[in-house]
């Protein structure tokens, strides 16, 4: 149980009649960098039955109550949430909290995302918690070397740090990953667990994390000032900028200072020593962004959209700031992945692949042709590569339409996906790319760390000093002939099933990039969710709206003040039938021509919402001018 549940429990029992979420915050000293979580706290105990909430006042739950006050609330099973069978979710509840915890309790049983961990599973965390993997020799020691980790501002884990140390003439760039292995044994109840999952799923306040929050947000995340195991990839430039050595090593580092992203981004304009090295990492991150342009990557952004909280209620939604510190973080993670990912292959090792392969012939004429009504003229030709679509999205970048666009021009691409085979990553131009930097959250890093640490332990073995240690030129060896696949490759596969072979990884490929799919489905319905709770909180509203998309359907809608987003069913657009234009991407009414296509403002009252379903009611109060929009046939 953490101080904060234990310490809100112990406050409640002596409040029969319950307290307000800020007045018990307020009496247990959340400061309001910490209410956040502290909100986190609530929602689960909310959905988990240990707390309930009347009349806006929050009470120990049933579960709780006559409860021995000394017993240990993590002994007991957590008692599933909800509606009760056959109960209206939609129903208006009594709070905003109560809300989110039906709401997210049906987007979890839609999803399949487990609720809390088995008992068993999280005894073996308690019992590896005693572990020390600091202590061990045989491990690098980069703990003098100063290290940032640069996070999200409500970041739930922590996988990475990096560091930038000047040396003869050039730079040496370390990009510094949790040790997670260490901890999570293949074969083991966790593994089974993390494989179970495939990896973290995250909420505006709630995660399904893929291991126990004992080791996800404690032993295994780089927190400042302590101690970590990691795995170390240490990356050597030339004063050109060009990488000339690599390193790759089981490593202790210590985070020296710990910074949000937008920390971080107000640092870089400082005249301080962190705002120095801050301003080296930004400039080598140019030197490595601009050699993978080069290389053929496809380089633009669609920002975002996440839920805006202010004082404890989501107000409005918004897309989340690009800043350059997410560029650095990016480029130094990328690196580093790529440079394990040429190292597996010359040792002849399995290895776990992320690819993303050429988009389909009959994608990219659509998109051609799509583009063209849009007037875009587009030829890629006939092997359309990375370049053409980033000349593309130039193209569309200073466009008022070009978020919806570029949306378009994403979803001609195929998606990503984890693969045993090297079929290529199409967006970064790359082959030999893997997955290393986040084995917290996903299951495909840490079996990619499995595989690294194998010839790390067999390294230590052939090295005077015992360190599990490697060394080579940077990029792909020039002459390597690589030693038999397979070699002290290890079991990829939790439990029963493991096994080196390449039809055991082509099954670990095809669970992880399934559970991939099945979360960022559920992360956006979670966003979904949010808008549904704001909706309903704001019925009876007038609001100014932009049609985002047309379909046969419908118009997908956003609410301009706000955010939210939600979609207007063709039936309720007039007393006509409305005819689906598929050349013009519109729908145009048969008997006054009025057309509706993306771009057209209008005024919608918000009717409600479902949290079931997570749809948003709108009723259009004023359609187009007619005269504006009618053309000649």
């Amino acid at each position: 149980m953490s101080d904060f549940e234990r310490s809100l429990v112990d406050l409640l029992k002596t409040r029969p009649g319950g307290l307000g979420m800020q007045q018990a915050a307020r009496l247990l000293g959340v400061t309001r960098h910490q209410y956040r979580n502290f909100r986190r706290l609530v929602l689960r105990l909310l959905r988990e039955g240990r707390l309930e909430k009347q009349q806006e006042r929050l009470l120990l739950g049933s579960t709780r109550r006559g409860r021995d006050s000394g017993a240990d609330a993590e002994r007991a099973a957590p008692r599933r949430r909800g509606p009760r069978p056959g109960a209206h979710v939609g129903a208006p509840p009594s709070s905003v909290e109560t809300e989110r915890a039906q709401g997210m309790a049906q987007l979890r049983r839609d999803f399949g995302l487990p609720d809390g961990f088995p008992a068993p599973a999280l005894a073996e965390a308690r019992r590896l918690a005693r572990r020390d993997p600091t202590a061990e020799r045989d491990r690098l020691d980069l703990r003098e070397i100063f290290t940032l980790a640069i996070d999200p501002a409500d970041a739930r884990d922590h996988d990475d740090a990096v560091s930038l140390e000047p040396t003869n003439g050039g730079l040496r760039l370390g990009v510094h990953i949790a040790d997670v292995a260490v901890y999570v044994e293949a074969g083991s109840l966790l593994d089974r667990e993390a494989f179970a999952r495939g990896n973290s799923t995250y909420f505006h306040l709630d995660t399904v994390p893929m291991l126990p929050p004992l080791l996800a947000g404690r032993l295994c995340s780089l927190h400042e000032e302590r101690d970590r195991p990691a795995v170390s990839v240490l990356l050597d430039f030339d004063p050109a900028g060009r990488a000339t050595r690599c390193a790759f090593a089981e490593t202790l580092v210590r985070v020296d200072q710990s910074l949000s992203y937008e920390e971080a981004e107000d640092a870089l304009e400082t005249t301080t020593p962190l705002g120095d090295r801050l301003r080296a990492m930004l400039e080598l991150t140019g030197r490595l962004r601009a050699g993978r342009e080069a290389q053929g990557a496809v380089q633009f952004e669609l920002p975002e959209i996440r839920p805006v909280d202010e004082g404890g209620v989501v107000e409005s939604f918004a897309p989340a700031p690009l800043l350059r510190s997410h560029r650095i973080v990016e480029e130094f993670m990328l690196a580093a992945n790529h440079e394990v990912g040429w190292l597996l292959r010359e040792r002849g090792l399995p290895r776990l692949l992320r690819v993303h392969e050429r988009p389909a012939a009959a994608d990219v004429e659509a998109l051609a042709v799509r583009m063209l009504r849009r007037g875009v003229d587009w030829r890629p030709g006939a092997a359309v590569g990375g370049a053409d679509y980033q000349a593309l999205a130039r193209r569309l970048a200073e466009r008022p339409d070009a978020e919806r666009l570029l949306v378009r021009l994403l979803r001609s691409m195929m998606k990503a996906r984890y693969s045993e085979k090297d079929l290529g990553h199409f967006g970064l131009g790359w082959r030999d790319y893997l997955h290393f930097t986040s084995p917290i959250r996903r299951y495909a890093d840490l079996v990619t760390h499995r595989q690294l640490k194998v010839e790390l332990q067999a390294a230590a073995g052939r090295r005077d000093d015992g360190l599990r240690l490697i060394e080579r030129d940077a990029g792909p060896p020039a002459h390597s002939r690589p030693r038999r696949a397979g070699r002290g490759a290890g079991p990829v596969l939790p439990g029963p099933a493991a096994g080196p072979g390449p039809l055991r990884l082509a099954e670990v490929a095809a669970a992880v990039s399934e559970r991939e799919l099945n979360s960022l489905q559920a992360e956006r319905e979670g966003l979904r969710l949010e808008m549904a709770i704001w909706a309903r909180r704001h019925a009876g509203e007038r609001h100014a709206a932009t049609v985002l998309e047309v379909f046969p359907t419908g118009l997908l809608l956003r609410l301009d003040g706000c955010g939210a987003e939600g979609f207007l069913p063709v039936s309720w657009l007039g007393r006509e039938y409305f005819a689906w234009q598929e050349e013009r991407e519109e729908l145009r009414g048969e008997r006054t021509g009025t057309a509706w296509r993306s771009g057209r403002r209008l005024a919608v009252t918000v009717l409600g919402a479902n949290l079931a379903s997570r749809r948003i009611d709108f009723l259009l109060e004023e359609g187009p001018d007619p005269n504006e929009t009618r053309e000649e046939s």
